[in-house]
């Protein structure tokens, strides 16, 4: 498995490489600035600081991102790759994370299945441009196991996480969004217990102040998990460019 995934990275990054000689690459970059990490019905971590640094080329796209806490009790450094065809996007996707409580030393290109910290994720998404609508589905497939009853980590759970965001654009004025989420078979957002949740609906605004060449992104959210029954709130600002 471990190859296998190596290869499929190594494979996508030919391709995007061979697009980018075809057609111009356009390269962008955003600093945020986090007073929380929500993700997927839950709050991930406290203040953070959020980079991403993205390259697209035609259809093809990656993306390079992380989430760093202040208080240094976790991190996220993550990796997309994405090719755009129409309305519809076809994602792979890696996770590297690790907590401040992990005892073992911190190895990146550690891809053994009893202790890799890297999760990898398909994703398809439909976001059509007519109507306000999208549509996206989740399924991890390595990195994601059901836990023994020993601690070990058992079989792949190919947990999967459906989400529907409806949204409204005000002129000049930003974007109003409301975003329902489920966990789809056994996964980590109910601790593996159940095939099915209702764990995720935000009510979120974001908006952009455009200065030129440079780009100041804010937003706020509320967050309510109904399996879990708790209530988050964000708010990010950031520069783009």
């Amino acid at each position: 498995m471990k190859r296998l995934s190596i290869l499929f990275f190594l494979l996508l990054a030919s391709t995007s490489w061979l697009a980018a000689r075809e057609k111009p690459v356009k390269v962008s970059g955003t600093a945020n600035l986090q007073s929380a990490y929500l993700w997927r019905g839950e709050k991930v971590c406290e203040v953070n600081f959020n980079p991403i640094l993205e390259a697209t080329a035609g259809g093809f796209t990656a993306q390079a991102f992380a989430y760093l806490p202040f208080d240094g009790s976790y991190k996220e450094i993550d990796l997309d790759f994405f090719y755009t065809l129409g309305p519809w996007q076809l994602h792979v996707a890696d996770y590297f994370i690790r907590f401040a409580s992990d005892t073992a030393p911190e190895n990146y290109f550690d891809w053994r299945k009893q202790s890799t910290n890297h999760i990898l994720e398909a994703i398809v998404c439909y976001v059509p441009k007519t109507i306000p609508v999208e549509a996206k589905w989740f399924t991890f497939f390595y990195g994601d196991w059901i836990p023994e009853a020993d601690g070990s980590r058992g079989k792949t759970s190919f947990s999967s996480y459906l989400e529907l965001t409806g949204y409204h654009d005000f002129v000049n004025a930003g974007r109003l969004s409301l975003v329902l989420g489920a966990s789809i078979l056994k996964g980590p957002y109910t601790a593996y217990s159940q095939d099915f949740a209702f764990i995720h609906s935000e009510l979120r605004y974001t908006n952009t102040i455009d200065l030129g060449s440079v780009k100041l992104p804010f937003g706020v959210s509320w967050l309510l998990n109904p399996y879990a029954r708790r209530v988050f709130m964000n708010a990010s600002i950031g520069v783009s460019f």
